[in-house]
């Protein structure tokens, strides 16, 4: 062969492979780009569907002590929101075509049921016996429902599950140990349920309006706001430096290194919020003490007139929330939130978002019933334990004078019960969830 045929045909074949190599790097490419759009899609999916399922539960549970009209219209609303959500979700999975035939009835059905006894409570009739049995069976059948999506969740969600149980979807098959099987195997152990004819008001409830406390506050400059980062970091945080302008509803400057992020509103120069990246190690601190150094921390901060509500546990950090006490008025808007670790007792997170866009001096209208009338108010379910007031946000921007009424539920579960000042409506229900990380009001 002679020399230059040879280059040619070195040449021919480096460009082969280098063409097989493309196509084999764009199979590959395209194969992990479709697996991950398959599990991101199925995933997104499952995770909604558990979502809406435990919400369900969650609101079958608050209407067991539900008492007014206003509230059970709401709450009917809600349900058929969530159920279509749960169907939505249901329909999108690869379970195959004729499947869980009783779940599907459920959420089309539980809606429905909550808006018959809307409509008979509007129309001047009370809640019957009939109607509150139903909706707890209603209410346990909903939890078997929620403990079997989400053993499912943890059990299938992954990306060799998904393809495999795409391939059954295509081939008609359903085995025993996919997803469809699972959920089946649940609808056979639901019992009867009666044929059938809303992070809380106390997450990071942030209006959209402007904030009343940083309208007509003094500008100050990054200096100051460089000097007041450093005061919520502390000394041990390293130094800071000028990162960012924040702009929005809030302007804000944003400081920090490796180890913390602080932004300062440039009117009047609050703490926005103050992070550390530090994940703690397994700690010793309890609540107890957790509370005490965040309220110091506070204190130091000038920030007063803070009593403490509710608190959670995630990754070693004990969250603290904190609403503002107007008197003898709990303003749940005007909300702050602690982080102390969990192995030291440092200072990890404060969040001023809701007491930034939402506090303001308010003047509060004596009540018009007193809390003793209110009470009757209560479901002949509830034992009332304590009563105080307070302010509670609405979905729609406004603010409710309330008295919160602490409850026992029927099984021992505490309830609070926010009955209006002024009207008397029942306005709002939430259950206490407490455990070993902490007490959240759901």
């Amino acid at each position: 062969m002679k020399k230059r045929n040879f280059i040619r045909l070195i040449s021919l074949l480096s460009a082969a492979i280098a063409v097989a190599a493309g196509f084999g790097i764009k199979y590959y490419t395209d194969n992990r780009r479709y697996r991950l759009e398959i599990e991101n899609g199925y995933s997104r999916t499952l995770s909604e569907l558990n979502a809406g399922i435990n919400n369900i539960s969650l609101i079958l549970q608050k209407a067991e002590y539900v008492n007014s009209a206003a509230l059970i219209s709401e709450t009917a609303a809600q349900l058929i929101s969530e159920a279509q959500t749960a169907k939505t979700a249901l329909s999108q999975l690869p379970l195959g075509e004729n499947e869980l035939t009783v779940l599907n009835k459920f959420l089309s059905q539980v809606g429905n049921y909550a808006v018959s006894v809307s409509k008979s409570v509007i129309s001047g009739n009370d809640i019957t016996e009939e109607q509150r049995q139903n909706i707890s069976v209603l209410y346990e059948t909903s939890k078997k429902i929620a403990e079997a999506v989400s053993n499912a969740e943890i059990n299938y969600d992954n990306i060799d599950y998904w393809v495999k149980e795409l391939d059954r979807k295509l081939a008609d098959a359903v085995p025993e140990d996919s997803l469809a099987s699972s959920l089946n195997d649940l609808e056979e152990d639901l019992s009867d349920y009666p044929t059938l004819v809303y992070d809380g008001p106390y997450s990071d409830h942030i209006l959209e309006s402007e904030s009343e406390l940083l309208v007509n506050a003094p500008e100050i400059t990054r200096e100051e706001a460089l000097s007041r980062a450093e005061e919520a970091a502390g000394k041990n945080a390293g130094e800071l430096k000028f990162q960012m302008s924040e702009e929005g509803k809030v302007p804000s400057y944003r400081f920090g290194n490796e180890n913390v992020s602080v932004s300062v509103t440039r009117f009047g120069g609050y703490i926005k919020y103050m992070r550390k990246l530090r994940i703690p190690e397994n700690g010793h601190i309890e609540y107890a003490n957790a509370v005490s150094r965040a309220k110091k921390y506070l204190g130091s901060m000038g920030m007063t007139d803070l009593t403490e509500t509710y608190y959670y546990t995630d990754e070693g950090v004990c969250v603290v929330n904190f609403a503002y006490l107007d008197g003898e008025t709990i303003c749940y808007p005007d909300l702050i939130k602690v982080g102390v670790a969990m192995d030291n007792g440092e200072i990890m997170l404060l969040e001023c978002g809701g007491y930034l866009a939402n506090h303001k001096d308010r003047a509060f209208e004596t009540p018009r019933f007193p809390s003793e009338q209110a009470a009757l108010s209560l479901s002949p379910a509830l034992t009332l334990k304590q009563t105080s007031l307070a302010l509670i946000p609405t979905d729609y921007g406004e603010e409710l004078r309330c008295y919160e009424m602490l409850c026992a539920g029927k099984n021992g579960e505490e309830i609070l019960v926010y009955i209006n000042t002024q009207t008397l409506d029942e306005e709002r229900i939430l259950i206490l969830l407490k455990n070993d990380g902490g007490t959240l009001a759901k």
